[in-house]
């Protein structure tokens, strides 16, 4: 008997051989197929491992049958460790690798339920605070849906008022703008004759009495104009001139002009020279003599023809006045000589006179002040001041009757050096006060020559 309870047989029979060999592959098909299922127990339950220990089976089997066919095996004990060998190898192989393969599918069973578990947990915990800050969300919304609602409220009664507030500053400054264009723009001056088609339309700053003045000029009167001096007498003249589409020509008389230069002279050549009298009355105009009650009394005689009659006798013969000849005249006085103010007046004889239609003309203080305020636009307030003073000035004067005058030129004057950058004691100074004595400066109430506006 053989190690291992094999029976020892002897080989030499061909035909013992061959049964030899056939019991060896029967025992070794035992051996391996005990040594498996020992091993497959464990692992009956996989499919995997069945299939694996039979191809195992059979693999040892063919090796085991191919050992013996081959002659490689001499003794059935050695077959049979061989068979037992390669069988534990193989079922060690096979068991290692199913046990991988069920560790590894335990694994990833495993972290898919971890994986599914916590994905619950987050999905649990993220409807939680999405539950939490979509409430968190509603409320705060609903606060400030009450918040908005009242700060709209509130806008809306600010916008109201806003409004208001503009309106009400938009109208003063429309106001405002409208009464600062007024005094800017003056108004256009327009009369209507009857005996002229077209009226006569002046702008431009003018006087008061300038619509009586064109309606005498246009009624065919020669005017005079008499009043204090700067009232604008010269100025409306000119006016007149204008609204009759007329050329404009002065001369200002003085005790010592002569007759020449009213009624033209030949000179030393025998050539004639004509004077702006001369042209108006021959080709028609507005003349103006300037300071008539300054004018000598032969002169002023000279002329009685020329008015009343409408021709005049000039150096190279006798001239009919053209149709559109029209004469004014500025005085001082109403031809009664001089006064307290006008010492060198003359005084006018009634011939003289009686060819005039006399319009007074006063001091206009609203003209006073906006030809002041036009001469200093950056400095309306300064103005303001320095032609109240100049009214005080001639009120008090003309009370106490006192020799000096304030005339609206003073105004005029002290405006544009106001402009012109001078303090308002300045132009005081310098174009209201200038030169008065000791007593009329107290008169009027001015202590010292630093009196005045400062």
């Amino acid at each position: 008997m053989a190690p291992g309870g094999v029976p020892h047989r002897s080989p030499q029979n061909p035909g013992m051989r061959e049964n030899l060999r056939t019991e060896v592959r029967q025992i070794a098909s035992a051996v391996a197929g005990d040594t498996i299922m020992r091993y497959a127990d464990a692992l009956a339950r996989s499919p995997f491992a069945q299939q694996t220990m039979d191809e195992t089976a059979r693999r040892v089997a063919t090796e085991a049958a191919r050992a013996v066919a081959d002659e490689r095996v001499a003794h059935a004990e050695e077959i049979v460790r061989a068979a037992a060998s390669a069988a534990e190898s193989a079922a060690g192989a096979t068991a290692r690798r199913v046990a991988e393969k069920a560790a590894s599918g335990l694994a990833a069973e495993t972290e898919r339920r971890a994986l599914e578990a916590a994905r619950e947990s987050v999905e649990c915990t993220l409807g939680d605070q999405r539950r939490e800050i979509t409430e968190t969300l509603a409320t705060a919304r609903k606060e400030l849906d009450e918040k908005l609602g009242r700060f709209w409220g509130e806008l809306q009664g600010a916008r109201a008022e806003l409004n208001r507030n503009v309106g009400q500053f938009a109208r003063n400054e429309a106001v405002r703008a409208v009464a600062a264009a007024a005094e800017k723009v003056p108004p256009v001056v327009e009369v209507r004759i009857a005996a002229v088609p077209d009226p006569a339309r002046i702008s431009g700053h003018s006087h008061v009495v300038l619509p009586d003045v064109l309606l005498a000029l246009g009624a065919g009167c020669h005017v005079m104009l008499v009043g204090p001096a700067g009232t604008g007498k010269s100025m409306m003249a000119q006016q007149a001139a204008e609204g009759f589409g007329q050329e404009f020509h002065a001369l200002s008389l003085g005790p010592t002009t002569p007759m020449s230069k009213v009624f033209g002279y030949y000179d030393a050549h025998g050539t004639y020279h004509d004077t702006p009298f001369r042209r108006a009355f021959e080709h028609g105009g507005l003349m103006l003599l300037d300071e008539l009650d300054s004018g000598h009394p032969g002169l002023l005689a000279e002329l009685n023809q020329a008015l009343s009659l409408r021709t005049c006798a000039f150096a190279d013969g006798m001239v009919t006045a053209h149709r559109d000849f029209r004469l004014v005249a500025t005085a001082n006085t109403f031809g009664t000589g001089g006064d307290r103010q006008y010492v060198g007046r003359q005084a006018l004889d009634a011939a003289t006179l009686d060819r005039f239609v006399v319009i007074e003309v006063p001091v206009d203080e609203e003209l006073e002040e906006r030809l002041a305020l036009a001469h200093a636009p950056s400095r309306p307030d300064a103005v303001r001041q320095v032609v109240q003073q100049v009214r005080e000035l001639r009120t008090t004067a003309a009370e106490k009757r006192l020799p000096v005058m304030f005339s609206p030129r003073a105004s005029i004057d002290a405006a544009r050096l106001l402009e012109a950058g001078a303090s308002t004691g300045q132009a005081i100074r310098w174009r209201v006060v200038r030169g008065m004595s000791a007593a009329h400066r107290s008169a009027l109430g001015l202590a010292d020559e630093t009196d005045g506006v400062a």
